[in-house]
């Protein structure tokens, strides 16, 4: 999700882009069905007025989106104020953002995105998760708020299931979805997304999927044909339901 990129002292705007956020795009994403199996990566301009990051963060923290730094490693490379803000937050045993120990909700201060390429990141294919979490996890303080660790693992998790080349390790498949700050998901949209990708991409994982792993029946023919996964695909919503500002109210 971008949140204000080069634009860090446009503050009445970004004060607005806030409510929006709150109102539209903060609530789908915190009730996805799918919560805590998908990371949420909100990137904000490095220079972000001071009291709107902290809005933002304390807002964040208010819906239970957010882990703070729990080891004292984190505390240490992402500095003072993030030890600061961490005092301000009351621990709850059942704090169920807190998966396992697993962060799931960042803020980033970069203007870099990864959707497609830019000029900051010429020489970077889009979509490419592994650059971009070795980017977070080498540039700590450009963490803003979140769990540096789990980064960290998941980076070590990709790059090892990168290298294996045996049953018992599927194949990466990185699922990557932008969502702006004023726009929302259907509640369970991550999760039929998921559940799609592991169909199409790893068909031995899919349980309904058919009982002859990696095979398919074509509809018009009964005969069994083996069955390629792409190398990627692109999911496009059917429908979508617009908003506009009603003139009739100030």
């Amino acid at each position: 999700t971008r949140f204000m990129q080069n634009q860090p002292d446009l503050l009445r705007l970004a004060r607005a882009r806030l409510r929006l956020f709150r109102t539209v795009c903060l609530p789908s994403v915190r009730r996805q069905t799918a919560w805590g199996d998908f990371l949420w990566i909100i990137r904000t301009d490095p220079a972000l007025d001071a009291a709107i990051r902290t809005e933002l963060i304390e807002m964040l923290r208010a819906s239970g989106s957010l882990v703070y730094a729990t080891t004292k490693e984190d505390e240490e490379e992402q500095g003072e104020e993030r030890e600061r803000e961490q005092t301000k937050q009351t621990k709850r045993s059942d704090n169920d953002n807190d998966k396992n120990g697993v962060g799931i909700t960042y803020l980033v201060g970069s203007n870099d995105n990864y959707i497609s390429a830019n000029a900051t990141l010429s020489n970077v294919r889009p979509f490419d998760v592994r650059h971009m979490l070795s980017a977070l996890t080498s540039h700590p303080p450009s963490v803003l708020a979140g769990k540096l660790s789990s980064l960290r693992e998941l980076l070590d998790e990709l790059t090892i299931a990168g290298t294996q080349n045996q049953p018992s390790h599927p194949p990466n498949v990185v699922l990557w979805t932008r969502l702006d700050a004023d726009d929302g998901l259907h509640v369970r949209y991550l999760e039929h997304l998921q559940s799609q990708a592991v169909r199409y991409f790893l068909p031995d994982y899919y349980s309904s999927f058919d009982s002859r792993p990696g095979r398919i029946l074509l509809r018009n023919d009964a005969r069994a044909v083996p069955y390629r996964p792409p190398r990627w695909t692109y999911w496009c919503a059917g429908t979508n339901v617009d908003w506009f500002l009603d003139a009739r109210r100030s």
